[in-house]
Formats: C-alpha cells, sequence, structure tokens
C-alpha cells in the first residue's frame, strides 16, 4: 500500500459503511462521492449491463449441447376434387380404365415430436469453451470500468479541491494586494513614491480581480465535472486535504516490483489476454468445419384424416404414423474453399490479437513507470514546496517591513506577494497530483481497489 495498509477483502458495502462514518450532514468526502457514482455514473451502470448481457453467453452455448425437443401440429380442412381415367392398362393389357370425377370434403390432422441431442460436434465444444472465455473477458471489463471510475471520481474530487483552494489563494492575493495598493495611494498623497508606482500597483489589484473571476469560474466548471461524474448528483460542501497528511513512498519501493505485477495482474493486459485467447479458439473452430459431426435423432409422426380421395377411391378413418430412432453423420467433403478461407482469416485474427497484447502489456508498463516516477517525485516536490511556503511568506513579510520604511519599493512587495501565492498554489495541486500518482500507479499494476480510496479518505476532514 502507497499511503497505508489497505483494508483487503473489505466489500463495497462496507466501503459505503466507512462513507456513512466519514461523512456529516453537510460534507461529503471522497467515499460518498464515490459511492454515489457506483449508484448513477452511467458509464459504469452500462459495463455492468454489458457483464449481464455477455454472461448469457454460456447458457446459450451449453444449450446447443444438450437436448433439443420439439413439437408441432397442423389441422387443415381439405376439399379435394378428382377427375379423369385412372387404372388404364392396369386389369388388363389394353384396358381402358375408369372415369373418374369425385370430389369429397374432410379434415386432415397431423402430430410430430422429435428429440434431437448432439453426440459429437467439436465446433459446439469450442464454442462453450469461447462463451466462458467471453464471460470471463467481461467480468473483467466491468472491474475495469470501476477502476475508471474510481481514477474518475478522485480526479473530479481533488480538482474540486484545487479549485476551492485556488479562489481561497485567489481572494487572499487580492486582498494583499488591496492593502499594498492602499498604502501606495497614502505614499503617493504624501509625494514619497511616484506615481508610475501607484497605477503599478493598480494594474496589479485588477489582475488579481480578474484573477478572482477566473477562479470561482473554475470552481463552478470542477463542481460540474464531478456532478457528470457522479450522475447528475451535486456534490455538497467537500472535505479538504488535512494539513497533517504525510506523503509515503511506494510499498514496495522498487519499480521492477510493481513493473512485474503490471505484467500480470494489469486489467488492460488480462483483457487483450484472453482476446488472444479467444482468437485462438475461432482457429480452433474454423479447423473443427474439417470435422464430422454425429447426431443421436429420434421422432414419431402421426396424421389422421376422415377422408381423402388420394388415400383411396371413397376412403375414410385413415390413420399413418412413423416412429424413427436414429443416428446422423455428417462428413463435409467440399465447401467452395469457405473452410480453408475460414482458417485464413483466423490466422490472421489471432495474430493480430498477439500484436494487440504486446501493444498493451507495453502500455502498462509505461504507465506504471510514469506513476512510479511521479510518485517518488512527488514526495521530494512537497517537501520542497512546503519549505517554499515557508520561505515566501517570510519574504513577503520581510517586503512589507521594507515598503513600510522605505527601503522597498511597492513592485518589490507586489512580486513578493505573488511568489507567496504561487508557492501555496503550487504545494497545493502538488498534494493532489501525488495521490492521484499513488491511484494511477495501482491502477497500472492492477492493484486497485476501493481500500485505497479508504485509505486516502483518512485524511480528509
Amino acid at each position: 500500500m502507497i499511503l497505508m495498509r489497505p483494508f483487503r477483502g473489505r466489500s463495497l458495502l462496507l466501503c459505503a459503511a466507512f462513507a456513512g462514518l466519514f461523512t456529516t450532514a453537510r460534507a461529503d468526502d471522497l467515499i460518498s462521492v464515490y459511492v454515489k457514482a457506483l449508484d448513477a455514473n452511467p458509464e459504469y451502470q452500462s459495463a455492468i449491463a454489458a457483464y449481464n448481457e455477455t454472461a448469457e453467453a454460456k447458457p446459450q452455448a451449453l444449450a446447443k449441447l444438450l437436448p433439443q425437443i420439439g413439437a408441432g401440429a397442423e389441422y387443415d380442412a381439405v376439399q379435394q376434387t378428382i377427375s379423369g381415367r385412372y387404372f388404364v392398362g392396369s386389369f388388363t393389357p389394353d384396358g381402358p380404365g375408369i372415369d373418374t370425377n369425385r370430389s369429397d370434403t374432410f379434415n386432415n390432422f397431423g402430430y410430430v415430436l422429435g428429440l434431437n441431442q448432439v453426440l459429437y460436434h467439436r465446433d459446439l465444444l469450442i464454442a462453450l469453451d469461447e462463451a466462458e472465455l467471453e464471460v470471463s473477458r467481461a467480468g473483467l471489463q466491468t472491474y475495469d470500468a470501476q477502476n475508471q471510475l474510481r481514477i474518475a471520481v478522485a480526479a473530479a474530487y481533488f480538482q474540486a479541491l484545487g479549485a476551492d483552494d485556488e479562489v481561497r489563494f485567489a481572494a487572499a492575493e487580492k486582498d494583499a494586494v488591496a492593502k499594498v495598493l492602499d498604502q501606495t495611494r497614502d505614499k503617493a498623497g504624501s509625494g514619497i513614491v511616484a506615481d508610475t508606482e501607484l497605477k503599478n500597483a493598480e494594474a496589479q489589484y485588477d489582475l488579481a480581480v480578474a484573477g478572482l473571476i477566473a477562479a470561482k469560474n473554475g470552481a463552478d466548471l470542477t463542481r460540474a465535472q464531478l456532478e457528470l461524474v457522479t450522475g447528475g448528483q451535486k456534490p455538497g460542501l467537500l472535505k479538504t486535504l488535512s494539513d497533517g497528511f504525510l506523503p509515503l513512498p511506494p510499498e514496495p519501493n522498487r519499480m521492477e516490483d510493481w513493473i512485474e505485477q503490471a505484467k500480470t495482474q494489469n486489467l488492460g493486459v488480462q483483457i487483450q489476454r484472453i482476446s488472444t485467447q479467444l482468437a485462438r479458439k475461432q482457429l480452433d473452430k474454423a479447423y473443427a468445419l474439417r470435422w464430422p459431426t454425429l447426431d443421436a435423432a429420434a421422432s414419431r409422426n402421426y396424421t389422421f384424416a376422415d377422408g381423402g380421395l388420394s388415400k383411396g377411391i371413397g376412403a375414410d378413418n385413415n390413420h399413418e404414423s412413423d416412429t424413427r430412432v436414429g443416428v446422423k453423420l455428417k462428413v463435409p467433403i467440399f465447401t467452395g474453399g469457405a473452410i480453408s478461407s475460414a482458417i485464413r482469416q483466423a490466422l490472421a485474427g489471432v495474430s493480430r490479437a498477439e500484436s494487440s497484447e504486446n501493444s498493451k502489456r507495453g502500455e502498462a508498463l509505461r504507465a506504471v513507470q510514469v506513476a512510479f516516477l511521479n510518485s517518488s517525485s512527488g514526495i521530494a516536490k512537497i517537501e520542497a514546496l512546503k519549505q517554499a511556503v515557508v520561505s515566501t511568506k517570510a519574504a513577503e513579510e520581510s517586503a512589507q517591513v521594507g515598503f513600510d520604511v522605505g527601503t522597498k519599493t511597492n513592485a518589490e512587495l507586489l512580486l513578493a506577494v505573488r511568489s507567496r501565492y504561487k508557492a501555496e498554489r503550487d504545494y497545493s495541486t502538488a498534494r493532489y497530483d501525488y495521490l492521484m500518482n499513488t491511484l494511477n500507479l495501482r491502477a497500472a499494476a492492477g492493484t486497485l481497489n476501493h481500500s485505497d480510496l479508504l485509505a486516502i479518505n483518512r485524511y480528509l476532514q
């Protein structure tokens, strides 16, 4: 765990319970926002529906290997007419036959029952394996969608916190610049400073006002993004990151260990690995088209007609039945080249899937390297910026004293003010970037879960 020891094996219900502990009536924290997103985020809900849809592939593939039983029936009201000479030469070699001109109206009824049981269809057996792989891939895709949701929620949450910080810093900077402007006006009225310094102070104040307006607009935009991630649920006040937050190095603190995890556990790699297996199953199924098939079959046919000239002149109450039990063997001999084409197509599909798997593995390794380096360097950056905040604040205070006694110009004081609040902004951003890099690292390695959000949530207040 990067931040602290994770709570392994906990369910999302426990996650929701933690949300209740950390959330007050007036403020949302990371977990409460995440729980809202789980319930309403449209992309995640779509992923769940896609899994449920794909899960039906297995019972459908299995059904083709199980007995197939069918029944049918028909009823006809028949009007039949025959005319002409029948039985010519039947009784004597040159017999004239019988002139017939008859009509009959009768009812005809029949039914059929059929049973078919696959004994051997190699392609259907492979299709069952394919269905199981498809369900496994859909499950991984759902987990991946959940990971993407975690990252999206955390990113939107910290962007919102960063925007709130920006508003706070912009307001404080405006007040500080306004104070310098007031002092400059007093000195300008006494002839102590030149008019150019007054104009510079006024320009800096106008810029600070514009900066505050932009910061407020940015805060509104981040709230809109957070609302979008949670499926249209408006966020309340957000808990902020504690001043006592201390970033810790990745655990394990070796990039090679994270790379090894990513090779096998990265969800994108796992998904593409199953896609490669599916492509190989497609190839097996293409070869299986050359194999014979064997089925067992049974059927019973029954018909009844209470008349009918075709059954015999003046026939009545005709009953016919037919019962059969046997096996059916089919051997493909020539299909016009369709099987050979399917094999070539499947071979190309395997090559494409293997290339995609290698590409996905390379992407995962690069993502791990970037996130690990950013996370590791982020710790030093946070410490440096934390000290920079202290130093720039002291420099601002020194410049204020110098301006009061006339040894510093207002330009120097305004620069110190700007530098102080730039350091504040950079320090705030660095802390949020570090947290996102830790989540991105675990996502790239394939180990991200809701316990990681719980760990971060402990630092919100």
